[in-house]
């Protein structure tokens, strides 16, 4: 028979075989966690690297973006600098700058010349209308508008107390190129004066024509027509009336108007007035109807150029035929 102890007792050898899995399983464990240790150190190493690698790269971009923003900061001082070097040298010595090309002037006629024109055609017939005792901007208005529309000119004999008032008109007149002109300063019969009053009424109303527009009257028109010797002897202008008279302050009436208009002729010379309405209704109609008969509308100067006569001082001239 075995002893008892024999039974609690393994053999020799499977102890050795037991201890010796116990230490591979062991050894395995260990380098299982090994293995792992590796793997998280790695892991960790890539992640410290991956870190440093951006931190690089962020630090590489704040870089970049500082010499840029210095770059931007040294160019612009160098702008500034530069601007500041070029006013002190234009102030110093301010560049010559180049001669402009010349360039042929349009001259505008001014004075007397600015209602003598000299692209008329001689060959077509000519007529002056010439208005009296205005200005009157209701009036007047309306006949330089209708005058405007046309392209044609006419002659504003004013009376000298008006012009103030109505300066703005004569202005007007002149600058479309009508002829302005005197008919006295106060509207008084100049045959009733003695020579030293006429010649205050002709010279007083130059004086405001010359303040108002720059030049003086060419001709005057004596109130009424009414021409004495003495009126002759004493004018130092010419002394024009009319040889078609419309009657336009008689009849006030438009058609009356264009009735004593029918007939006029080459060389006329016709009298109105711009105070009425009825006036300036009629010459809505006049002008067209005398363009259309071939006239061409002129000043009082113009029409005596035209025709080759010499206006002189004292004489009474009724038309240019």
């Amino acid at each position: 028979m075995r002893p008892q102890n024999d039974f609690y007792h393994k053999p020799e050898h499977t102890k050795e075989n037991s201890f010796k899995e116990r230490s591979g399983k062991a050894m395995l464990r260990r380098k299982s966690q090994l293995r792992a240790k590796l793997i998280l150190i790695n892991s960790a190493v890539a992640l410290i690297v991956i870190m440093i690698v951006l931190i690089c790269k962020v630090v590489s971009l704040n870089s970049v973006d500082s010499i840029n923003s210095l770059e931007a900061d040294k160019n612009h001082t160098k702008q500034e600098q530069s601007k500041k070097a070029e006013k002190k040298k234009s102030q110093a010595a301010p560049e010559a700058t180049p001669a402009p090309t010349a360039v042929p002037a349009q001259t505008v006629p001014v004075g007397k010349d600015r209602w003598l024109r000299k692209n008329l055609d001689p060959a077509k017939p000519m007529v002056a209308l010439t208005f009296d005792d205005g200005p009157y901007t209701p009036v007047t208005k309306r006949i330089l508008a209708t005058l405007q529309k046309y392209n044609e000119k006419a002659t504003f004999f004013c009376v000298g107390s008006r012009v103030g008032q109505y300066s703005q008109m004569v202005q007007q007149e002149y600058q479309q190129g009508c002829q302005v002109a005197s008919h006295t300063y106060g509207h008084v019969l100049l045959t009733k004066l003695k020579k030293k009053k006429i010649l205050a009424q002709i010279n007083k109303c130059n004086t405001v024509l010359q303040r108002t527009i720059g030049c003086s009257s060419t001709v005057l028109r004596p109130p009424g027509g009414l021409v004495s010797e003495k009126v002759r002897n004493t004018a130092t202008e010419p002394l024009v009336c009319w040889s078609v008279d419309s009657e336009d302050w008689k009849s006030r009436n438009k058609k009356k108007v264009l009735k004593k208009c029918r007939n006029i002729k080459d060389g006329d010379i016709v009298l109105m007035h711009d105070l009425y309405p009825s006036t300036a209704a009629a010459v809505e109609k006049l002008v067209p109807r005398l363009k259309k008969k071939g006239f061409q509308l002129v000043t009082i100067d113009e029409l005596f150029y035209y025709k080759g006569i010499t206006l002189e001082n004292g004489k009474v001239y009724y038309s240019a035929r």
